[in-house]
């Protein structure tokens, strides 16, 4: 067997070393045959040409976070699918995006994990198709951990992003929301941010982990002296809700205002969490009937 790998000097990692580091460690009986080229969209015509004299292929890309960026993925796929058909032979494309992390640390971790998990898939394409065979239905993945077979007995999780902001208010709110959750055997995680306004952005985050299945957001505005607290909450409300139907599960409304005086505030806390939380655990049960 002889397996080839094509990289692009676009990539802020070498790809291609991380490939071939795997394949000397695992397979070092194995041939191989190594080419780098500028772009993504170059890869699908670099994968025809090297599988000329190779078994098999890798196409090695890094895909950034800007809109063309995916667009030009999108198009390097297409060009790596025909080549496949032209071939008859497989292209393991392994494309990496620095939107699938939220740190440096993680997107490496992904990278490492997806391009050597694939070399092994690449060896057992050609070699051992039967192994891929025993892993089916498996929920396996390259770049993070594996999902796993479906769990018909799963559990909810919920997320709670809670406002620091008026502290005093909000920390009782999250004792009333998290009681709500213990009582009915709910397990939740709790990230707090600055404020109201900085919720979306991690609403977003807990929404994109598979075990949460839904998100309470807590936070209390106090009407000043200016239009501010209108501004804070209808610009939440709106980006949560956005939030919510972009990734199918619920996230509920825990903010008290606007225009209410500490007084207000201070009467409504407790209930607005309770209803806040048995919203979302109704919620999460509704979309799974």
């Amino acid at each position: 067997m002889k397996i080839g790998i094509v990289d692009t000097t676009f990539s802020r990692i070498n790809m291609g070393s991380i490939a071939l580091d795997e394949l000397k460690k695992e397979y070092p009986e194995l041939d191989y045959e190594r080419r780098t080229v500028p772009g993504i969209k170059d890869l699908g015509v670099e994968c025809k040409k090297i599988l000329e004299c190779c078994d098999i292929c890798m196409a090695l890309g890094m895909v950034g976070g800007a809109q063309i960026d995916t667009q030009c993925a999108h198009e390097a796929s297409l060009g790596i699918q025909q080549a496949k058909l032209m071939t008859n032979k497989h292209i393991i494309e392994v494309f990496v995006h620095e939107n699938e992390a939220w740190s440096n640390k993680e997107f490496m971790e992904i990278c490492q994990n997806r391009i050597r998990k694939h070399v092994h898939n690449a060896v057992k394409l050609v070699n051992s198709p039967e192994d891929l065979m025993s892993h089916a239905g498996r929920g396996m993945r390259q770049g993070k951990n594996d999902e796993g077979p479906i769990d018909h007995d799963e559990k909810f999780m919920v997320g709670i992003v809670v406002s620091k902001f008026n502290e005093d208010i909000t920390d009782r709110m999250v004792a009333v929301a998290k009681a709500v959750a213990d009582a009915e055997g709910i397990e939740v995680k709790i990230t707090e941010v600055p404020g109201t306004f900085d919720m979306p952005l991690i609403v977003k985050k807990m929404l994109m982990d598979k075990g949460i299945k839904g998100v309470v957001t807590l936070g209390a505005v106090i009407k000043g002296d200016t239009a501010h607290d209108e501004v804070i909450t209808t610009i939440c409300a709106e980006k949560i809700a956005d939030l919510s139907l972009r990734h199918g599960k619920p996230v509920s409304l825990g903010v008290i205002g606007h225009d209410a005086t500490r007084e207000q505030v201070e009467a409504r806390a407790e209930k607005y969490a309770e209803r806040a939380m048995m919203s979302t655990l109704t919620l999460m049960k509704k979309v799974r009937e």
